[in-house]
């Protein structure tokens, strides 16, 4: 058994309580739903933990819109609770994924812009090849990515969701929702890589500020 073995943490050993704040901070504001699907847990569990942040000041219930948000506070008790979470080596051994998630990060953020801009203009895909295209090169993406997230849940099994979510995100496209491409707060392959990419910053312990100096460098 290695150090980062021994070192698992209670949300990933079937605990509720940091799946759930993990889930909420990584969206920072979502319905029940989403933080259900998340968080891998049932749906009671999922919600007697909300209840409990809300209790504790670490949590907000918007009641109208019903949607949970993450809190200042909620975020600090987060910060304190991942880093016990990747204790011991559990950084290090992350690390190398994160590294080969990089050079993927850049190729599918040109790939993004290219599917909603063409020639400078937005694409209304009206043109099936130049779309079909687009998602045969997601496609080729697609296939790094679940090989990192493979390396990732070999070190937290939680990354394991996001590899679910990419390819339920990739066959709705390959079925003609353009929406699962870039769509807005709909589970598409956009959202899912943003929230892995999330993931990896709080994991790592690391600000979009220096990880975007250091991609200015590379």
């Amino acid at each position: 058994m290695t150090t980062g073995d021994a070192l698992l943490p209670e949300s990933d050993t079937g605990t509720a309580a940091f799946d759930v704040l993990h889930t909420l901070v990584i969206k920072g504001m979502a319905p029940a739903d989403p933080l259900v699907a998340g968080s891998g847990h049932d749906r009671e569990d999922v919600l007697a933990e909300l209840e409990k942040l809300r209790a504790d000041g670490h949590a907000t219930h918007m009641e109208r819109r019903g949607l949970w948000r993450i809190t200042a506070e909620g975020r600090e008790r987060h910060t304190a609770l991942i880093a016990d979470d990747l204790a011991g080596d559990g950084r290090d051994r992350l690390r190398p994924g994160y590294e080969r998630f990089l050079p993927v990060n850049d190729r599918f953020k040109e790939l993004c812009t290219r599917w909603q801009l063409r020639d400078g203009a937005t694409n209304d895909h009206t043109d099936a090849a130049y779309d079909q295209a687009r998602v045969a090169e997601l496609g080729a993406v697609h296939d790094e990515a679940v090989e990192v997230t493979g390396e990732l849940t070999a070190v937290r099994p939680r990354f394991g969701r996001y590899a679910d979510g990419l390819t339920g995100a990739l066959d709705r496209l390959r079925d003609g929702d353009h929406k699962a491409f870039t769509g807005v707060m709909c589970d598409s392959y956009h959202d899912v890589w943003m929230e892995l990419h999330r993931d990896l910053l709080l994991s790592l312990g690391i600000e979009r500020e220096a990880e975007e100096r250091a991609g200015a460098a590379r």
